[in-house]
């Protein structure tokens, strides 16, 4: 799991049977990339975190609206720009990103061209570069916070709403052959306040050949807030 302030921590759910009694990780260390791959001091505002099979780590930044890659031998670079990416508003940019089996990494941002009109989904690989293969519809007021590719080989998009009293969620699935604007299938919603802000997605395949969504929010540094994982069993 990654904080909103560029800092990483590793560790392992703990359970009994399927319920989660614990949480042992390490110590919450900085992710340390360098200044010198910016033209200017980054704001740090980490959103997105994926990493693929061959142990390479990826961070996007929502407010520099860049991602950021980290090699297993440590090293950081910068995927390249992209004109529509580069066009999104500060501090509304890149807040989900996923890596499919195939190495090809998903981003999509926070925001649209407006009420009505769909997110779009990014997506970078290394020989193509950039396109928008799809865009996923906005609906109900959710705005798209954390993504994940299943081991269905599908796009998972968690989705969180406020409604003045509490957030709201919703996880949606989408078939990455699609094109186009697409809807998806909706696997959940939750009633608002059931949940804190969940802004953490990944999907994974237990033991009993259920899906599982496991969540995690974030509490925006708020002592009114709270720090949960959420987990769901989903039928593939």
């Amino acid at each position: 799991m990654m904080s909103d302030r560029a800092h990483l921590i590793e560790g392992r759910i703990v359970r009994h049977g399927d319920r989660i009694i614990g949480v042992r990780s390490a110590a919450m260390v900085p992710l340390g990339f360098p200044d010198s791959l910016f033209a200017k001091e980054p704001v740090r505002d980490t959103e997105g975190l994926a990493r693929d099979q061959e142990g390479r780590v990826y961070v996007s930044l929502e407010s520099d609206n860049r991602i950021l890659k980290r090699d297993p031998d440590g090293g950081w670079s910068l995927l390249p720009a992209y004109p529509p990416i580069d066009a999104l508003p500060e501090n509304q940019g890149l807040e989900a990103i996923a890596v499919a089996p195939d190495g090809a990494l998903y981003a999509v941002p926070e925001v649209s061209d407006g009420l009505q009109h769909p997110f779009p989904v990014f997506r970078y690989r290394p020989v193509q570069g950039w396109d928008q293969p799809m865009a996923i519809s906005r609906s109900d007021g959710y705005l798209p916070v954390g993504a994940d590719v299943g081991p269905d080989g599908r796009l998972y998009v968690l989705e969180r709403g406020f409604g003045g009293f509490g957030f709201f969620s919703r996880v949606r699935r989408f078939d990455l052959s699609g094109s186009g604007t697409v809807d998806g299938e909706t696997l959940l919603t939750s009633a608002t306040r059931r949940h804190d802000n969940l802004e953490g997605l990944a999907v994974w395949k237990a033991g009993d050949g259920s899906l599982r969504l496991t969540m995690v929010s974030d509490d925006n540094f708020q002592f009114f807030q709270r720090t949960e994982i959420v987990e769901y069993a989903i039928s593939i």
